[in-house]
């Protein structure tokens, strides 16, 4: 070995540097990779959130499908798995863009400052581990679905059968179709709506309202023309014991004259006892049109402007014909199942028996108009309007739910929604949760209704506790955490229950304060006297038996003081405010609330019209 020699200068000499190789250089396939491998990893990370979730929605449908009978049901939920594999996939996008731009700029920039990339063999290994992760998340998550989603199959199917069981004990014909085909069948010529029918088709469209008054226009001469709605109206705010003042009367007997065939007509439902409409149920069921049901307001209104001037006139018995008229167009309306048209029906039997008791403070009728009229009111009191109204409720919600869960009818048809051809919008895709959460609404919605229909049954002065108790249920179902989800349909569709309780109490009170009313009048016809009490009134007077004050289940409070006997109930506020009451008034329970009517001595009967104008109804 050659010894080296030393530098002429002294210094040690210095090893040469080895080269350094330049990094290579990345052209825009390079790019692209990153690019694809930064996108495939924000899709991952996605996909650790929306396959689970996709796979927990496809596993409890596919448990839905075991408990699937409607082809339409299969079909919707085979949909819905199909649709949640698509949300998985486009829900990956919103991550996976970003996440490959990330990854684009990282790895140029690491490249430019010479660190080394991720070997192929382990990013390829690290890639099967990613999506190994997130395909077992999916299968666990689909495991679960499928057991839970069959957990609470079997649990909602189970409440639903129980609930539809003692529904069937309660009333087999319960469901619609059943409910539709046992309706009373009523011949055409014993069908009063056929009558009222001919009425409204003869009246002018709008005839007895008032023109409507446009914002910032003037308010109306007062000495202007009376037209017929504004005398009817004026009408309808006279002392019942005083006549109509001369351009009222002139104005509705002028109306009355050109409405002659509809007022004769109209004259004729008086000798009918009942009534039938034929119904065509709407294709979501809450848009059933009831336009014959809801015209016979207007033939009501007409017998009750020919009452008026029958009584000014002095035809007392006339008048209280057209009053058993007015009674008929009520009953036309008959079974129909729906809450609307009961209450409709109890809204024209309140225009009956003011009309009645109006007729009553204008002159005498004779035994035979009063005891027709008497008969027909008490039987208008025993009429099962709250019946049909709930049992038809009842049917239509339990329907309608129905359909939303086989698939027939979407959510977004109960808003108006429409399909292409007009009709409700198609369902594309149903799932399972919706399957399930009908079968518990079907429970609950049978179960309020059952419980609702069984406080018929009791004595009239103990439902308003039985629907505070209900209230406080339902209430607890809503405010609860999963109620308004499990019970959607009940608690957003359910009828105005306190309303129509509330309508029909004050019903009965008016009907049996007027029957009673009637009898007392006929006592006094036979005796002179007016009676002391209803326990005064004559038994073959009332053969049917007294009705008693819904409010308190004891007899009507009777009084004779100045000339008018009063007859009442004390009303929902349980207060015997002597026969006081303030009209128009929403909150009974804060005011004079008693309910009933008034009878008078012969010597205040007819009385001229007061000068001045009333400022509310005396009875």
């Amino acid at each position: 070995m050659t010894e080296s020699t030393p530098p002429e200068d002294g210094r040690p000499e210095v090893a040469a540097a080895p080269s350094v190789a330049a990094p290579p250089r990345r052209g825009w396939r390079d790019g692209l990779g990153d690019l694809g491998r930064g996108m495939e990893f924000g899709a991952w990370v996605s996909a650790l959130i929306s396959v689970p979730t996709a796979c927990l929605l496809i596993g409890g449908s596919a448990a839905m499908l075991l408990y699937a009978e409607m082809p339409g049901v299969v079909l919707g939920l085979l949909a819905y798995a199909g649709r949640s594999f698509g949300l998985c996939l486009v829900w990956s996008l919103p991550a996976a863009i970003p996440a490959g731009v990330v990854a684009w700029l990282y790895r140029g920039v690491a490249a430019r400052l010479g660190r080394p990339g991720v070997e192929p063999s382990v990013r390829k290994r690290r890639r099967r581990r990613r999506w190994a992760v997130a395909a077992g998340l999916g299968a666990v998550a689909m495991i679960v679905g499928f057991f839970g989603g069959s957990y609470l199959c079997r649990v909602a199917s189970r409440n639903a059968e129980q609930a539809v069981a003692e529904t069937d004990e309660l009333d087999p014909d319960w469901r619609l179709d059943d409910l539709m085909a046992t309706r009373e069948e009523v011949p055409d010529d014993e069908n009063s709506a056929l009558i009222v029918a001919e009425v409204v088709d003869v009246l002018p469209e709008g005839w007895d309202q008032k023109p409507l008054k446009k914002p910032g226009s003037p308010d109306p001469d007062p000495d202007a023309p009376l037209d017929p709605a504004t005398a009817l109206e004026r009408a309808e705010d006279l002392d019942e014991s005083r006549s109509l003042p001369d351009d009222v009367a002139r104005v509705i007997g002028d109306e009355l004259e050109k409405l002659s065939e509809a007022v004769d007509l109209a004259r004729q439902v008086a000798d009918y006892d009942r009534g039938r409409h034929e119904l065509e149920l709407g294709p979501t069921l809450i848009d059933t049109p009831l336009a014959e049901t809801q015209n016979a307001r207007g033939a009501a209104r007409l017998l009750r402007a020919d009452a008026l001037i029958l009584a000014h006139d002095g035809a007392i018995d006339e008048a209280l014909d057209s009053c058993r008229a007015i009674l008929g167009v009520a009953r036309s309306i008959g079974d129909e199942p729906f809450a609307i048209s009961q209450l409709v029906r109890t809204a024209i039997d309140f225009v009956a028996t003011k009309a009645a008791r109006r007729a009553l403070a204008q002159g005498e009728a004779s035994d035979e108009a009063l005891a027709a009229l008497q008969a027909l009111i008490l039987d208008e009191y025993d009429q099962p309007r709250l019946d049909y109204a709930l049992c038809g409720e009842r049917a239509m919600l339990v329907e309608l739910i129905g359909r939303i869960g086989d698939g027939e009818l979407s959510m977004d048809a109960l808003s108006g929604a429409k399909g292409p051809d007009g009709g409700p919008p198609p369902v594309r895709s149903l799932s399972g949760l919706t399957v399930v959460r009908s079968w518990y609404e079907t429970s609950v919605a049978l179960r309020w209704f059952n419980e609702l229909i069984s406080v018929l049954e009791l004595p009239e002065d103990v439902w308003p506790d039985a629907l505070e108790a209900y209230q406080v249920r339902v209430e607890a179902v809503r405010k609860s955490r999963i109620g308004p989800y499990t019970a959607t349909l009940p608690i957003l569709m359910m009828p105005a229950i306190e309303s129509i309780f509330q309508a029909e109490l004050r019903l009965r009170a008016e009907l049996g304060a007027t029957a009673l009313l009637i009898a007392a009048e006929r006592h006094r016809l036979a005796t002179g006297a007016w009676p002391a009490s209803p326990g005064d009134i004559d038994d073959e007077l009332l053969d049917v038996g007294q009705p008693s004050d819904p409010h308190t289940g004891e007899p009507f409070r009777m009084e004779h003081v100045d000339g008018r006997l009063r007859i009442y109930s004390i009303g929902p506020n349980l207060r015997d405010e002597r026969g006081s009451y303030i009209p128009r008034k929403a909150d009974w329970n804060q005011t004079d609330d008693d309910i009933g009517a008034v009878g008078y001595d012969p010597d205040l009967r007819g009385r001229p019209p007061d000068p001045k104008p009333p400022e509310g109804v005396e009875r």
